[in-house]
């Protein structure tokens, strides 16, 4: 049938075709070096009179696994740091083996941008890569998004010109309004084609996401809040697939995406880490299930917010704990269990009981699993899988899509998580156990050798991917 009197439908297959693929995680995806994400917040005095520890922490940011930091929010918005401060704060980052990422306030001139990227990016090798533009524009200014088109083609362009081999994010919105980014990614206010010059005017969006407000249950957290955080993702993923075909971006020009501030919610209840609030068992379970949609959806940077925080209750979201002694909380040792083990690429898995998750991953040395048991007082026998295998009938089953014949057996203590090591055969090698146990202990995580690595086998080294 010749393609002009196809139906309709048939001549949309193709396209339709495209975004599934854009949307689907797909077994050896890459794993971006940038995923483990954090944010500068905060330092002493960034808000006034507030105290902050910052300056007492890299060592132990260093330590997370952390790849990027973003310096950004409300408060740099309104207070962007002087230069010399500028430039200590890239140093500290640096120091903790991460990259900045570098928020332009929204109100910046051309000028102004053009000239902080020649003065930060004047020697070679020694400049910020990464770069966005704005935070929550539309947050108090529902109406704002042609506002927010004014603002990226007047910074953007002058950043791309100052220096053409940064990467440039925009807009940093409190949550993916799909409207408002429809309009910028392909719609009304497009800004993914290319400036006069033929560069690119940006090179992907970021958005935020607290899925929780003032009310909340143990199971929002566990079945509604990491879904959320996927289905905006997905969303977001579809319209960036979309500007791709439009404006044939292809390979290392495609559009990119990240979520540049998390947590379970944006008012936190309390510091129970039996509870369900950010600094909680939970709330750190809930990061790394970001994370791992991170990885299933090709996404350039996760950050959750943040550092530290500590003066007050309701903004207390850091991954490190209160002074003196900034015990690292949850959300801290899930970020260096995954940053550390779990890089090279997604493996898709899933398991049987909606209660318990599954994160996948494989490199040169070998798979591994992260099983996070969020049952309340239920401790399961699970049997792991490298294949489906639909006959399986146990209490769980996890399945990762490996293409390997071999099975391994475990059991999953409540409230908590496993990540388990395999050889790139699927012979288990060891074992990293986190629970709420030892969460209110403040113990990191436990390693065990698993009965092939005990014989004496070597164990793999999975370490952390080196930023490129």
């Amino acid at each position: 049938m010749p393609a002009s009197t196809k139906h309709p439908v048939m001549r949309l297959l193709p396209r339709l075709f495209a975004l599934l693929l854009s949307v689907v995680p797909l077994a050896g995806q890459e794993i971006s070096p940038w995923l483990f994400g954090q944010n500068h917040w905060m330092a002493n005095h960034d808000e006034g009179t507030r105290p902050g520890h910052l300056h007492l922490l890299w060592p132990k940011v260093a330590e997370s696994g952390v790849r990027l930091v973003r310096i950004g929010g409300n408060g740099y918005e309104k207070r962007f740091p002087e230069r010399t401060r500028l430039r200590q704060i890239i140093a500290d980052i640096r120091s903790a083996g991460a990259e900045p990422l570098l928020q332009v306030p929204h109100d910046f001139s051309a000028g102004q941008a053009a000239e902080l990227v020649h003065d930060l990016n004047r020697k070679p090798g020694q400049g910020v890569r990464f770069w966005s533009i704005g935070n929550e524009p539309l947050l108090h200014d529902p109406e704002g998004i042609q506002k927010v088109y004014v603002d990226i083609i007047r910074i953007a362009p002058a950043l791309r010109a100052a220096d053409p081999s940064i990467r440039i994010f925009a807009f940093d919105e409190a949550s993916m309004h799909t409207s408002d980014y429809e309009a910028l990614c392909g719609g009304r206010f497009d800004v993914t084609g290319r400036n006069p010059d033929g560069t690119w005017m940006i090179d992907g969006f970021t958005f935020h996401r607290y899925p929780n407000g003032r009310e909340f249950k143990r199971d929002d957290v566990i079945l509604h809040s990491a879904e959320n955080v996927r289905l905006q993702a997905r969303s977001l993923v579809s319209l960036m697939a979309e500007a791709d075909r439009r404006h044939q971006r292809t390979g290392e020009a495609r559009l990119l995406w990240g979520l540049t501030e998390l947590n379970v919610t944006y008012v936190n209840p309390d510091r129970d880490i039996a509870g369900f609030g950010n600094a909680s068992f939970l709330g750190g379970q809930f990061v790394a299930e970001v994370f791992g949609i991170g990885m299933s959806l090709r996404a350039f940077t996760i950050a959750p917010w943040c550092i530290n925080e500590t003066d007050r209750v309701a903004t207390d979201f850091g991954y490190l704990g209160l002074p003196p002694e900034f015990h690292p909380r949850s959300t801290y040792y899930h970020m260096q269990l995954m940053a550390r083990h779990m890089t090279g690429s997604f493996l898709p898995s899933s398991t049987s009981d909606r209660r318990v998750k599954s994160i996948a991953t494989r490199n040169a040395q070998g798979m591994a699993v992260m099983l996070l048991n969020q049952n309340k007082e239920r401790d399961i026998d699970y049997e792991l899988v490298f294949k489906p295998e639909p006959s399986l009938s146990g209490p769980l089953t996890v399945t990762v899509e490996a293409g390997l014949p071999a099975r391994h057996t475990g059991r999953l203590p409540s409230q908590s998580t496993v990540l388990l090591l395999f050889d790139p055969k699927g012979a288990p090698m060891a074992e990293f156990i986190y629970d709420l146990r030892r969460n209110l202990g403040n113990l990191p995580p436990e390693r065990r050798l698993l009965p092939s690595a005990a014989d004496g086998t070597r164990m793999p080294s999975m370490t952390p991917a080196k930023s490129q």
